[in-house]
């Protein structure tokens, strides 16, 4: 994997005349080196390949009219398209229970930090039981204080010595995975996964303008039956299902050229359903001109468009629906029905901050909700073909019925145009939503040039730290080590360190002023007490650092520079999956090149960029060359069998390209579907193969203009001579992958990005690390399954020990150096309305219990969100999103049992428990 430079900015020296020389200074040559540069740009080079900012998606951007589609979107509706996405992520409604929305399992910096039933079995290895604790439970820490491999507190436990004494088999050679043995003690190893609670399991039975669809709840739920001892009416002894992997956060999720942790949410959005180019059917239903017909679309950067709309179907996260007995959860086109009936209000119940900074001017009179219609939304910001068809019902399968609309309602099992192409809508709107949630002001953004500005003077040497005039937007300045390089007179120790004081407290005023460090901090080379105020002041340059803040912000500048440089050695290797300034290789920008400034060397640099592609060509960790996605990887969290991730299949499509590529270029195609994939001589209409031969990209964020997409495999560098274990070994580069070759993709996860770390846990796609320092230990010893997932091995993956001092460096940047403190404190673009989050059951009558996470405007709140750790060991106090508040959402629900309808109450009660599942389904039978 290659660490490209981004655009550096190199500064002349600046001299000094005579009357401010020394001896010392005399001796200087006069022509200074240029200034070095940060281990990373700042995020601010980047630009965002978000479609809809740019004018892709209403082809009013730069070159966007050479794209052969008509816009999707009305022009001048950016704005809307993001309001819209808000609503749509933050509602309560779009579940199937009138509870789940999007933000239940991605509120607390865009994750999940609860830490009732949020526990999963083995569900990906076929295990039901859980073992860690039992369902419905709390998390301590002492669940996290497990024996790792014979290290102690290292997580949950895990034994790879136990496994193989119980008959694990290790992967074969050519990466297919091993095979697991019998289960070991909950003691010594788990392979239970800590997540987010969905729904509880039932069967959609249909919608209305109610909170809750029409349902029948499953009386038993392998895998998720609990007894309780004195259920309620209408709830079964059933809990709500937790997913099978952690939830990743969302923040900065756009720079993904791929989506979820097995990169099943495709990169190009077909309107329809997560798999993009992989479903060549998938059709959305326009007219024009009064003639009903379909559109494929291939929207590209849209992977969080793909994403969006996979949970609401799914019967885990957000739907009822039973697909053991082939019953499937409830479609988009009903969800479209259910929000768009009259009457429907967004957010209905959910209170609204009077300045939240996308939704404030559409807050209803009373605050809760707002005072508009998600139809009115869609006929405002999307182009008439989707939705205007007044006199026209479709049936599931998009054909006309011979029905019309009545006061825009169609018969049950009927839709309007709008209802029936809802997954558009909602895809689209909360992409541009979550497209808006990047995160660029840390301090390492700020150590590598990208937030500092004004001058810093030694003397009568004037050295201008920000941007030099007139350059154009997300150009950086100097990073602070290129500020004392130009700052020092000379490079004996005493200008380095008056240079080095100069420097960091100029720096140090454009620190978030509530910034704080982290647990580590005393540890680092330049001590600073854990948790201390390091913030800088309200109007940097123009502004002092309180006298008491300073030394501690100028130490935390030096200990984040320090773990930066420690984060990019080769020694760790950390910045093997984790570089750029997104800290993850899983980007457009790695992959495609957009977004990204031409690469700036420095005098005698080798070039270090290889060709944009999205797979690789490299030696493994066993040494032998392999073939594999760029940005996933196997790090032997668990045994690959359990948990396939890229290297599992849908429809019989693989979800590694590599493995797609492989089958159509004649490899072997066992167990898939290689008519579909299209591996004939001539690909047939509507095949993958052929409609990769169509997929485009836009050319650069200044012109949209579209070129194909660079479907190949990489070729680093280093390929005369062989290459490295860094560098593709084949020499002559193919650019293909060539038939029967090593492909590295079972047990292998998309690399997350690390920004804001301090507040996503828990952590590793399974959730089995309570902190950062877990993590730590975790890569000290080249993963926990090297010898089974051997072959699989991802080559960054190597035993390392910097020392307390380095280590809590490294800590120092991901804690504090890597954190944007408008997400801890949930200000500005991260802000948003009330939600109800479920927070396990009552023990006696199964009542799922709701917790309140506060509406909060664009101020912020005024304590930061709690992180995982703080819930687990009780330690959160007063942090927001504690999960301390009883649900307030007024919202009156309507029940209907076989003999009566009537209204129930509102979603709080008194006490705080809801009965969620009891109270909206009470009386209604439940399933056999």
């Amino acid at each position: 994997m290659t660490l490209f430079a981004a655009l550096g900015l190199f500064l002349a020296g600046c001299g000094s005349d005579s009357s401010d020389t020394t001896a010392g200074d005399l001796a200087q040559p006069a022509a200074r080196p240029a200034p070095p540069r940060a281990p990373v740009e700042p995020l601010q080079v980047i630009a965002a390949p978000d479609v809809n900012a740019l004018g892709l998606l209403d082809k009013t951007g730069p070159g966007a009219n050479q794209w052969t589609w008509e816009p999707i979107t009305r022009a001048q509706q950016k704005l809307a398209l993001q309001q819209m996405g808000k609503a749509l992520f933050w509602d309560m409604q779009v579940g199937g229970d009138g509870i789940q929305a999007c933000a239940t399992c991605h509120y607390n910096a865009g994750a999940d930090n609860r830490i009732e039933h949020q526990l999963s079995p083995g569900l990906k290895a076929n295990d039901q039981v859980a073992d860690l604790t039992t369902l419905n439970s709390k998390l301590t820490s002492a669940h996290f204080a497990g024996t790792t491999n014979g290290v102690p507190n290292g997580g949950m436990p895990v034994s790879e010595a136990d496994l193989i004494a119980l008959g694990a088999l290790p992967d074969a050679l050519n990466g297919s995975p091993g095979s697991l043995g019998s289960k070991p003690s909950a003691q010594v190893d788990v392979n239970d996964v800590i997540s987010s609670q969905g729904i509880r399991g039932g069967i959609h039975q249909g919608v209305t303008s109610a909170r809750v669809d029409l349902a029948l709840l499953k009386t038993s739920d392998p895998g998720f039956d609990v007894t309780f001892s004195n259920p309620a009416e209408g709830v079964p002894h059933t809990v709500r299902r937790v997913e099978p992997r952690n939830s990743p956060s969302v923040l900065n999720a756009v720079f993904n050229l791929r989506n979820f942790w097995d990169g099943r949410a495709d990169m190009y959005f077909n309107g329809v359903n997560p798999l993009g180019f992989r479903d060549p059917d998938a059709r959305v239903k326009v007219v024009r001109a009064g003639v009903l017909g379909s559109e494929r679309l291939d929207l590209p950067f849209s992977s969080l468009a793909s994403q969006a709309v996979g949970p609401i179907e799914s019967h885990f996260e957000m739907v009822f629906g039973d697909p053991d007995n082939a019953l499937p959860p409830r479609a988009h086109r009903e969800l479209g029905k259910k929000l768009t009936l009259p009457g429907t209000v967004p957010l209905r119940g959910q209170l609204v901050a009077v300045d939240d900074s996308m939704l404030g001017t559409l807050r209803a009179a009373d605050g809760r909700g707002l005072n508009t219609s998600y139809n009115t939304m869609i006929q405002t910001i999307f182009h008439p073909r989707f939705w205007d068809a007044p006199a026209l019902c479709l049936g599931s399968d998009g054909a006309a019925t011979d029905n019309a609309p009545v006061n825009g309602v169609c018969p049950a099992g009927e839709y309007t145009l709008a209802q029936y192409n809802f997954s558009l809508f909602f895809g689209l709107a909360v992409q541009a939503y979550e497209a808006t949630l990047v995160t660029g002001q840390s301090i390492v953004d700020l150590i590598a040039g990208g937030i500092a500005t004004g001058t810093v003077t030694n003397g009568r040497n004037v050295v201008n730290v920000g941007p030099p005039a007139g350059s154009p937007p997300g150009t950086p300045g100097l990073s602070l080590d290129g500020c004392i390089a130009l700052v020092a007179l000379n490079t004996n120790a005493a200008q380095q360190a008056l240079a080095t004081n100069l420097c960091t407290a100029h720096y140090a005023k454009f620190i978030d002023p509530k910034a704080t460090t982290g647990s580590e901090s005393a540890l680092a080379p330049f001590p600073v007490a854990n948790n201390t105020a390091i913030g800088g002041c309200a109007t940097p340059p123009n502004c002092t650092v309180p006298a008491a803040r300073l030394p501690a912000a100028q130490a935390t500048l030096q200990n984040v520079n320090r773990g930066l440089g420690r984060f990019f050695a080769g020694a760790t290797a950390c910045a093997v999956c984790h570089f750029n300034p997104e800290f993850t290789g899983a980007t457009v920008g790695v992959m495609t090149g957009f977004g990204v400034p031409p690469e700036v060397l420095n005098p005698g640099q080798a070039r270090r960029v290889e060709l944009r592609a999205v797979m690789e060509r490299m030696v493994t960790f066993n040494g032998a060359a392999a073939v594999y996605d760029t940005g996933f990887y196997n790090i032997g969290v668990r045994p690959s069998p359990e948990d396939l991730s890229l290297g599992d299949q849908i429809g019989g499509v693989p979800l590694a390209l590599g493995k797609l590529f492989d089958i159509m270029n004649g490899g072997d195609a066992t167990g898939f579907n290689p008519v579909k994939i299209g591996t004939l001589a001539a690909p047939a209409p509507g095949s993958i193969a052929a409609s990769i031969a169509g997929l485009q990209i836009p050319t650069s964020p200044t012109n949209l203009a579209p070129i194909p997409f660079p479907f190949r495999v990489g070729c680093g560098v280093g390929l005369v001579g062989g290459g490295n274990a860094n560098n593709n070994p084949n020499i002559n580069c193919a650019p293909n992958v060539i038939p029967g070759e090593r492909l590295l993709r079972n047990g292998a996860f998309k690399a997350p990005g690390l920004r804001n770390v301090k507040f996503t846990g828990p952590y590793m796609h399974n959730g089995s690390k309570m902190n950062l320092r877990q993590v730590m230990e975790f890569y000290k010893t080249a993963g926990h399954f090297t010898n089974l997932n051997l072959n699989n091995l991802d080559a960054g993956m190597r035993v390392f020990n910097l020392g307390i001092q380095d280590e809590a460096a490294v800590m120092e940047l991901m804690e504090t150096g890597l954190t944007d403190w408008r997400v801890a404190y949930q200000s500005g673009v991260f802000d948003h309305p009330e939600l109800c989050v479920p927070n396990g059951h009552d023990p006696a009558t199964g009542k799922t219990r709701l917790a309140a996470i506060p509406a909060v405007g664009r101020t912020g709140s005024a304590q930061p969100i709690a992180t995982f750790e703080e819930m687990v060991r009780g330690t959160a106090g007063a942090r927001a999103n504690n999960l301390n508040a009883a649900c307030a959402v007024p919202d009156q629900i309507t029940v209907t049992t076989a003999n009566t309808t009537a209204v129930v109450q509102s979603l709080a009660d008194a006490s705080g428990l809801s009965n969620i599942d009891g109270m909206l389904l009470e009386g209604i039978p439940l399933a056999p």
